[in-house]
């Protein structure tokens, strides 16, 4: 049974008593693919181009001026999935053994994580009044009630969207959303609001909204998209090098798709300004943190001076944009110390009160200090370092250990490595692993105890996996085959139907068979 499980037993038992006041309230939310420069807030006062001089935030700016920014800060993962798992349970992606978007290792051993103690956990088990909420993206099959929410979107009427999707009304109609609620952002800022109406004030809450913008495909309202387009564009504006041209404007070229993103962007930050409005009209806004953030880096290139991008372990496809306001943070300020989503869990239990002890193999530490006294602040955790562990098979396996000012990012298969003092040289322009062999070696004695520690999903095993998931997709199409030639009962045109999807099937399941073997030799990071 989970501790929380336990102590609200107990305190049903005791009678505890306790007022929305006596706790702060919690607001999570949450982007999908965001980069960390792009919003209109600057992530590092320093470097123009960790902001967008395009895209236009006007929420995210209020937010920030009244709290702090994080110039530092990283996702779990450069992919959604273990992600989204990470900063629930306040582990890394290896210890919880997810590490990237469709694990075929966790979903050969059919891993489950609803025994883990969630953020929602925490702050029940600091206070049984509290009321939590998740609309939105989920984790990939975990329903969020079974992880401690008691208001979620998982089901909606008789459709089932799962917390999976944001282009359809549920996945088995492939019925598409309507265009007056693009990527569910109208219908999670409806939500979100009504739940802070409903409870704020008379309950202390969490509430986490997670986005399924501004993934691709990309939606936004119409009149957005057009605002956009007769927009100048701005010096770092580099549309070329964003996604394939298609329009001309005023004589510059313009991509369509630039547009949309900008707008949707836009509408994900009027839904972070409506929820902020529906907090001050509660009387709650000055006891309740409110944290602004994405799942993994920019899944559209450029990232402002960032090298790489999504499904890549450079800066590009880890750090992101992060944006803190709440009772104790440091006004108007940013803050360079390192930070990592598995912090939040243990920064919740701290600020919440809770009298809880929590698990012993977490990998996060309490934000407290950063958010109130910023660069003088400091965090501690239970292991040294940031570990990404990235064993993918569809893209370079790569295992990276952010530690102090350097970055040690190294193949699982060729044992290349790469060296960069990330605070000198953040655009990883200077690989230092020849000039500074002694810190290689250091951090790669610290990442190799870790991942020895978690006992880390090995890239062979997930090669074998891979293999053994599509010859087990290729027995299942065989076996529909057998039966769709059955029920066509000597129909030629059927019988011919049936030959071809076949046929189709067994060519991709080998052209998927194929990039992984080429991944096997050592695909080049």
């Amino acid at each position: 049974m989970k501790f929380s499980s336990i102590f609200l037993t107990l305190a049903t038992c005791i009678g505890l008593q306790s007022h929305a006041a006596d706790r702060p309230n919690f607001i999570i939310v949450y982007v999908d693919d965001l980069g960390w420069a792009d919003t209109s807030v600057r992530m590092m006062d320093s470097d123009p181009e960790s902001a967008s001089d395009f895209h236009q935030t006007p929420y995210l700016e209020k937010l920030a001026s009244r709290g702090m920014k994080f110039s530092n800060a990283y996702a779990p993962a450069p992919t959604c999935t273990p992600s989204r798992k990470s900063i629930q349970f306040g582990k890394t992606p290896g210890r919880l053994g997810y590490t990237f978007v469709h694990d075929v290792l966790a979903l050969q051993r059919e891993l489950e994580w609803k025994d883990e103690t969630s953020l929602a956990d925490v702050l029940k088990a600091a206070d049984a009044e509290y009321i939590t909420a998740h609309f939105g993206k989920g984790m990939a099959g975990e329903r969020m009630k079974t992880i401690g929410y008691d208001v979620t979107d998982e089901f909606d009427g008789n459709a089932d969207n799962g917390n999976f999707h944001g282009d359809y009304i549920d996945l088995k109609s492939r019925k598409k959303l309507p265009p007056e609620n693009p990527k569910r952002m109208p219908e999670l800022e409806k939500r979100s609001v009504d739940f802070i109406e409903e409870h704020g004030g008379e309950r202390p809450f969490f509430l986490m909204v997670s986005h399924y913008a501004v993934h691709v495909p990309h939606a936004a309202r119409p009149e957005l998209i057009e605002k956009y387009r007769n927009l100048p564009r701005g010096k770092y504006c580099k549309d070329a090098d964003y996604l394939p041209v298609d329009e001309i404007s005023d004589g510059k070229k313009i991509s369509s798709w630039r547009l949309q993103y900008a707008a949707m962007l836009e509408e994900v930050d009027e839904g972070l300004g409506a929820i902020v409005e529906a907090v001050e009209k509660t009387g709650q806004l000055e006891n309740t943190f409110i944290i602004f953030t994405s799942d993994n880096g920019g899944g559209l290139t450029p990232n402002g001076a960032l090298k790489g991008g999504k499904a890549n372990l450079y800066e590009g496809g880890l750090r992101i944009p992060f944006v803190v306001a709440g009772p104790g943070v440091k006004g108007d300020a940013q803050c360079d110390v390192p930070i990592v989503q598995w912090d939040l869990l243990s920064t919740l239990h701290d600020h919440s009160g809770s009298e809880e002890k929590l698990p012993d193999d977490l990998d996060g530490g309490s934000l407290r200090s950063v958010f109130k006294n910023g660069n003088a602040g400091t965090v501690t955790r239970p292991v040294e370092g940031f570990v990404f562990h990235y064993p993918c098979y569809f893209a370079p396996p790569v295992s990276v250990i952010r530690m102090g000012d350097y970055k040690l990012m190294e193949h699982l298969l060729t044992g290349e490595q790469k060296l960069f003092n990330i605070v000198t040289d953040y655009k990883e322009e200077k690989n230092l692993v020849y000039e500074e062999p002694k810190k290689a070696l250091e951090l790669k004695a610290i990442m190799s105890d870790y991942l020895d520690s978690i006992d880390a999903e090995d890239i062979q095993d997930v090669y074998k996996a891979r293999f053994a998931e599509l010859d087990k997709f290729e027995a299942q199409a065989k076996k529909a085959h057998a039966q769709a030639i059955e029920r066509a009962a000597g129909d030629e045109k059927k019988i011919q139907e049936a030959d071809e999807r076949l046929k189709k099937n067994q060519e991709r399941f080998e052209k998927n068979r194929v990039e992984t073997r080429t991944n096997m030799v050592g695909t080049k990071f």
